[in-house]
């Protein structure tokens, strides 16, 4: 089969998705034909329906229902919507004074420590370790350390490379904001005195002996036991 360059042509645009008429241009101004020139005319002529201008009995059956149910009370009108803020204050009508309120029960996380002389730079001499020291600190578990890492000194800032384990104490910090569990303890402030059971006064024990009437002698150490004759005048220990 033999392809005229026409068609070779016609084939390229196709494949392409354009036109097969090279002279067609899709372009081209629309005409509004509808508002531009004034019809005396209509488009359409149809006629309107009837049931354009009768009412519709389906439409009547489903009124009568609605009053009905209305009436019944089964269909309640609409409340009418207040007017509300979108956004507002949650604890706008929480007691100022009561100590259970969410906004007093914030319990802030503990700070981190404050770097000291050892973490600087240019620490002084006796912050610096020796190689006894830090070989001790590496054989040591790094929960048992003083320090998570070792004081080294250098000349000058620009001299100090980045700190390697920089994000990993970052992201042991987050572990510890977000694990580690935090209560507030109430504290009772009570006087020592009142924890004091108060003793009775002695005339509130009577009756009890006040007056020493009979004294036995002869014992020089303490009495354990004590037998009483049946007539009661003797005593033997």
């Amino acid at each position: 089969i033999k392809l005229t360059d026409e068609q070779v042509d016609l084939v390229h645009r196709l494949q392409k998705g354009q036109f097969g008429d090279v002279h067609f241009n899709p372009y081209e101004p629309a005409i509004d034909f509808f508002t531009h020139e004034v019809m005396i005319h209509p488009v359409t002529n149809r006629p309107a329906d009837k049931r354009s201008f009768i009412p519709s009995l389906i439409e009547k059956e489903k009124v009568s229902k609605l009053v009905h149910a209305i009436k019944m009370g089964w269909i309640k009108p609409r409340k009418p919507k207040e007017d509300t803020p979108t956004y507002y204050d949650l604890w706008a009508h929480e007691d100022p004074n009561s100590i259970l309120g969410r906004h007093k029960m914030h319990v802030p996380a503990p700070k981190m420590k404050l770097p000291g002389h050892e973490e600087s730079y240019n620490p002084p001499p006796e912050y610096l370790l020796s190689e006894e020291e830090k070989l001790a600190w590496e054989q040591q578990e790094p929960a048992e350390r003083r320090l998570n890492f070792v004081p080294q000194q250098y000349r000058c800032l620009r001299a100090v490379p980045g700190y390697p384990r920089f994000i990993h104490e970052r992201f042991e910090r987050c572990l510890d904001l977000y694990l580690c569990p935090r209560q507030r303890k109430m504290r009772v402030n009570v006087d020592p005195e009142d924890l004091i059971p108060k003793l009775p006064k002695p005339r509130d024990l009577q009756p009890f002996p006040t007056t020493q009437a009979l004294v036995y002698r002869g014992h020089s150490s303490l009495v354990r036991c004590l037998s009483v004759s049946p007539s009661g005048q003797w005593l033997a220990s």
